[in-house]
């Protein structure tokens, strides 16, 4: 498990650290509010793949390139680290970033003596690694036949045999048998079956049949020569004779000896050449438009070349990127552990898209799995699950930044969890929840009913309990209750509205008839108050807030929203209009 990231002079960064419980073999939702700083955090490990952490002068913390800048994580209890002059991190791990990496260009054609720039978009190559050139046997078939006389017609011919590429993947596989093949016992056993159907008459089919009963059970006795034969026995199926799958391992074993260098590159390539075919498959299954991504052999290296970005929708364009990251991350990937950070791809994709997503992360985190390795997958959002319905992953957790620890007082724990017991709910909707000018005393509920105290129970003293709890917030750092913060916007929306009603009976009606916010903010716009806009979309901060019952203790869902520096001065707007 990852614990701790420490980051020094990156982007928003100067000095901060971060408690995490990130996971591996899962997807890690990091939540944190636009403006926290989560694009510090993958610009960190960005900077942090090859041999030393490396920041350029626009990624330093306010530009300024005098202070070191360094990344730490705590893994499984131990610190690694990350500076100008070392790289614990990436000797333990595979690092990847995943963002939009939409780049503005423009092309200088001359016309009528002028150069006119003309902008579009583009969407860089992606490099998946190192392209191979295909390799052909060196496979003589004649060589082989002299070794059987008459009975020549029982060799088969390696080059077509085995022009299956899954079948060429395998015995790559199983190299290390192949090359065993030349140890004593097994060198016997082909030299025995070789002098046996020297002497031996008829077809091939009855020549395999003759061998066959006599030494098919001795290849379970040789470990090596069975697990190549199984190989081969299984992709050639009815395909072959018995005899021609133990000749294919001779063949092999000689080649191993007489070229070993072609006869790998030869099952090299069939792997590679399965690896661009199911990249290729890849790439056709998240196309969707009449413009497609293309995968391209250029200079030695394997490209996914996107169009340009203006003939794709917004949606194709991100989900075809992001498919595409995933499979760089899965081809370049060694046997370490993977750290792999995808920051905000998600927050911009429709629901239809996002479920996509998640089918290509899952079946990356599956693969994984499956070979006994670990990734740790972290999705940098400002959507929380709890909320936003599009995240269904079955392996997932919410990790929250920021204000995450911040306590919920009891006084607004019992409020907003009791507030229709009948003992006080008429009065914590008229006088406490919502403003009214009038202070009422409830105090004897408040602390004998549910142990709060008695300045609590009058609603003056509420309002003013609210507004400390309010400019907690607004100092940073210190705790704060986010529900109260919530409660003292909605109070003082509703206390400007009400003084700015010119009449009595009308500042009565506000009072008396209105129900909820929204409904006092519309009454006072009928009489012509101009209420600010802002008034209005803060209702689904508030709102949210006072009818959590259910869900009360995520606290911390509510408090990322009120660390939100462009929320505040909307809310600080709102409550003095």
């Amino acid at each position: 498990m990852i614990s701790k990231i420490h980051i020094e002079n990156i982007r928003g960064f100067e000095n901060v650290d971060l408690t995490v419980a990130l996971r591996p073999n899962l997807t890690n939702i990091i939540v944190a509010p636009n403006g926290f700083g989560k694009s510090s955090i993958s610009t960190a490990f960005n900077c942090a793949k090859g041999k030393q952490l490396t920041v350029d002068e626009k990624d330093k913390h306010k530009k300024s390139s005098d202070n070191p800048s360094c990344l730490s994580i705590v893994h499984d209890g131990k610190t690694l680290h990350a500076s100008s002059k070392l790289n614990d991190i990436s000797d333990i791990f595979d690092i990847h970033v995943i963002k939009s990496n939409i780049e503005p260009k423009a092309k200088l054609p001359r016309i009528n003596g002028f150069t006119i720039a003309k902008p579009y978009l583009e969407i860089p190559s992606l490099d998946l690694g190192a392209a191979s050139v295909r390799e052909k046997i060196n496979f003589d078939i004649n060589k082989y036949k002299t070794l059987f006389g008459a009975n020549c017609k029982v060799v088969p011919n390696l080059s077509t045999s085995c022009d299956d590429e899954l079948l060429r993947s395998e015995l790559l596989s199983a190299i290390d048998s192949i090359d065993k093949l030349k140890q004593k016992k097994s060198s016997d056993f082909f030299e025995a079956l070789i002098q046996k159907v020297k002497g031996l008459v008829g077809t091939k089919a009855s020549i395999s049949d003759a061998v066959s009963a006599v030494y098919a059970s001795k290849i379970d006795e040789l470990p090596h020569l069975k697990a190549v034969f199984d190989v081969v026995s299984k992709h050639r199926r009815g395909k072959s004779t018995w005899l021609d799958c133990t000749l294919l391992c001779y063949i092999l074993m000689d080649l191993s000896v007489s070229d070993r260098q072609n006869l790998k590159k030869w099952l090299q390539y069939a792997v590679y050449s399965r690896r661009l075919k199911s990249l290729r498959d890849f790439i056709e299954d998240i196309n969707g438009a009449w413009v497609t991504a293309e995968i391209k052999e250029t200079k030695g290296r394997v490209l996914v070349n996107f169009p340009d970005a203006s003939s794709l929708s917004n949606g194709q364009r991100d989900l075809l990127y992001f498919g595409c990251n995933l499979l760089r991350t899965r081809e370049t990937t060694s046997s370490k552990p993977c750290i792999l950070l995808i920051d905000e791809v998600f927050d911009y994709l429709d629901d239809a898209n996002i479920v996509v997503a998640q089918y290509f992360l899952s079946k990356l985190i599956d693969a994984y799995r499956k070979e006994g390795g670990q990734i740790y997958v972290c999705l940098l959002t400002h959507l929380d699950p709890m909320y936003f319905k599009g995240y269904a992953l079955k392996r997932q957790q919410t990790v929250y930044l920021g204000d995450a620890t911040q306590k919920t007082t009891e006084t607004m724990r019992k409020i907003i969890m009791c507030r229709e017991d009948q003992c006080w709910a008429a009065d914590l909707s008229k006088h406490f929840l919502h403003y009214h000018p009038i202070d009422r005393d409830i105090s004897g509920v408040f602390n004998t009913t549910y142990g709060l105290p008695k300045k609590h129970g009058k609603s003056h003293g509420f309002y003013n309990f609210l507004k400390e709890e309010w400019e907690k917030c607004l100092v940073g750092g210190a705790s704060y209750d986010p529900f109260a913060v919530c409660a003292y916007v909605r109070v003082q929306i509703e206390q400007c509205a009400y003084s700015k009603i010119p009449t009595e009976p009308e500042r009565q009606k506000f009072l008396l008839e209105c129900n909820g916010t929204a409904s006092k903010l519309a009454f006072a716009e009928c009489i012509g108050i101009p209420v600010p806009e802002a008034c209005h979309l803060l209702g689904v901060v508030y709102n949210e807030a006072m009818h959590q019952k259910g869900a009360i203790d995520q606290s911390s869902t509510i408090a990322l929203k009120l660390r939100n520096l462009g929320l505040q001065g909307i809310m600080k707007q709102a409550i003095n209009w």
